[in-house]
């Protein structure tokens, strides 16, 4: 679970720092940095398992555009950015792994000149409830070397040493491994592992074409939704009717969900029956798509601890939102797994608020704006009138060409 994350010169977000309960939601305009919190989340995630920096943050990787886009850009943009000689971006996280907790940072770097990203500064250290640090750092920067401490009597194990400038992160070496003495970095590095990141697809993705596979989440953007439901149907039955259910409570029209292997072809047909007939996933609304996937991944018995959705709420019914509310939090609470959620809907928001109080801190809510070139992150009182209180009115009302801004002023009024 990610206590705290610290947030460094990553795309729009200069110096972020944000303490995230189970259910996180970050609500927000358009282009207020939401995303860019998410993707710190998942690029911390995908550095600590990749082969490599360029692996982690490519165009195959989390981060929306090329490498050097990950880094803040200066005021002069991108050819402000190529004149520099080099930048880099840091993230730190304080999270718990297995029954301890620690705190990771990680720094890469960027080589303007030639591309070439590397590792500036790493850091892994176990740390007590307040954050202070207990025994001597797993891994530590020591001049130009980055030394690696394996667990022994007193942390007194034979250390070893990595030039500083590697081209990838040193927890993401499995060979520094529980059975080498490297039990930390094992920790640390299986627990980003199993954070899951998902933008939602319906409209390409969902409706691709796919083969039985051994997979183990529906995809990031949906696209193996039909061999993860083939493999559940299979493996875990009850679990996948726990999902025709879950849907029927969203969508009531939806009678029964099948996913069949097409024998001619080796290809899944996955099917929906609403109304007395079956529709395939080519046909079938990107509403129903995306609550199908969002019940997918409440009742994934192999699910992530950590788990980050892009505006879930998007093309559903706002008489919907409630129930789409609901199952997150319950995925939250009842899977004892993070939920980090990303929106621009004050419905949305609403929902989750008449759901929130007997969670208490537990839940959490922040405003996120664009503001002198960067993004604030600010987190707002659940317990108090949200959106009467005359701080957070001015602050949404700002700047009236958002439509979030717009709707918000809507509930105002009403209230």
């Amino acid at each position: 679970m990610l206590k705290k994350l610290t947030v460094r010169n990553f795309k729009s977000l200069h110096d972020v720092a944000v303490e995230l309960p189970q259910l996180t939601v970050l609500l927000g305009p358009n282009a207020a940095g939401k995303s860019a919190l998410a993707e710190a989340v998942q690029v911390l995630s995908r550095i600590g398992n990749a082969a490599a920096l360029d692996e982690a943050l490519g165009r195959q990787g989390p981060v929306r555009g090329y490498s050097f886009e990950a880094f803040a850009m200066p005021a002069g943009g991108i050819p402000a950015l190529i004149r520099q000689e080099s930048t880099q971006f840091c993230l730190e996280a304080d999270l718990t792994a297995g029954q301890e907790r620690y705190r990771y940072r990680i720094a890469p770097s960027l080589d303007m000149q030639s591309g070439r990203l590397r590792v500036a500064d790493e850091y892994l250290a176990r740390i007590g409830a307040k954050g202070q640090p207990k025994g001597r750092p797993a891994i530590e920067k020591q001049g130009s070397q980055l030394r690696v401490r394996r667990k022994g009597r007193g942390g007194s194990g034979r250390p070893r040493n990595e030039p500083v400038g590697l081209n990838r992160a040193l927890l993401s070496d499995r060979s520094l491994s529980s059975d080498a003495g490297f039990g930390g970095l094992e920790k640390v590095r299986t627990e980003f592992s199993n954070w899951h990141a998902y933008y939602l697809e319906p409209r390409l993705a969902m409706r691709a074409e796919a083969a039985p596979a051994d997979v183990w989440h529906i995809g990031a953007a949906g696209e193996l939704i039909a061999p993860f439901l083939f493999k559940l149907k299979a493996e875990h039955p009850s679990k996948f009717e726990d999902i025709g259910r879950t849907l029927r409570a969203i969508v009531p029209s939806v009678e029964k969900i099948s996913i069949d292997l097409n024998e001619q072809r080796g290809t899944l047909d996955l099917r929906i029956r609403q109304g007395g007939a079956d529709h395939s996933a080519r046909v079938l609304s990107e509403g129903t798509l995306r609550a199908l996937a969002l019940c997918a991944v409440a009742e994934n018995p192999w699910s992530g601890s950590l788990l980050t959705f892009e505006e879930p709420e998007n093309g559903a019914h706002p008489r919907r939102l409630e129930l789409i509310a609901e199952l997150l939090l319950s995925t939250a609470m009842r899977k004892r797994c993070q939920v980090i959620v990303t929106t621009h809907s004050p419905l949305f928001c609403d929902a989750i608020l008449n759901l929130a109080t007997p969670y208490g801190r537990d839940v959490g809510m922040y405003l996120v704006r664009y503001r002198n070139q960067a993004t604030e992150v600010e987190p707002l009182d659940l317990q108090g009138p949200l959106f009467r209180d005359d701080k957070i009115r001015a602050a949404l009302a700002a700047d009236d060409t958002h439509v979030f801004d717009r709707l918000l002023l809507r509930g105002l009024i009403d209230a």
